[in-house]
């Protein structure tokens, strides 16, 4: 007759079948390298994979927009009408007109052809339409003054030449005719 009982050896005979875990002991420090060397990995990887990303996506272009720094270039021929009366020359003409004019152009070329000759004086441009020129313009129907002799005296119609001598004005010219022939 065999009994129901359970035998304290069975009991441990079954424990001993089935497999027991071992546990290994893994210092704290360890478990900070671990961790630190897996979140290093990540971002290398996540960084490579954003730098993969745009090179693929970005066109690799040349910059055609960079910003070029010009050295700064001073116009010694352009003056404005506070100093008309005091270049460092005995003679020389001032050309006044608005570079903004349609005749513009048409001026500054006689105007180069006279200095282009081997004889010719210094010639100097006032541009009216510079803000700081605009006070002593005074249109077409305006009155000019060929008699001043300071600047706040001095008024322009659309196109003057002026001829200073010694700090003096000795021709004031206003009619375009006149002014081609003063400069051939």
């Amino acid at each position: 007759m065999k009994s129901n009982k359970v035998k304290l050896n069975d009991k441990f005979n079954k424990n001993k079948n089935k497999k027991i875990k071992e546990t290994k002991y893994i210092s704290e420090e360890a478990k900070e390298i671990r961790n630190f060397v897996i979140i290093l990995i990540s971002i290398i990887v996540i960084v490579l994979i954003v730098y993969g990303v745009s090179k693929v996506f970005m066109k690799d272009e040349k910059n055609t927009t960079e910003d070029t720094v010009q050295e700064g270039k001073i116009d010694y021929d352009k003056v404005s009408v506070g100093m008309i009366f005091n270049r460092n020359y005995d003679e020389y003409y001032v050309a006044v007109y608005n570079e903004e004019n349609n005749q513009a152009v048409l001026y500054s070329t006689i105007i180069t052809n006279y200095v282009s000759e081997k004889d010719s004086l210094k010639v100097f441009f006032c541009d009216l339409g510079n803000y700081l020129n605009e006070k002593y313009y005074v249109g077409k129907d305006g009155t000019s003054n060929p008699n001043a002799t300071k600047v706040a005296e001095l008024a322009f119609k659309d196109l003057t030449l002026l001829k200073i001598k010694n700090g003096k004005i000795v021709k004031y010219i206003e009619d375009f005719d006149t002014f081609k022939e003063e400069l051939s």
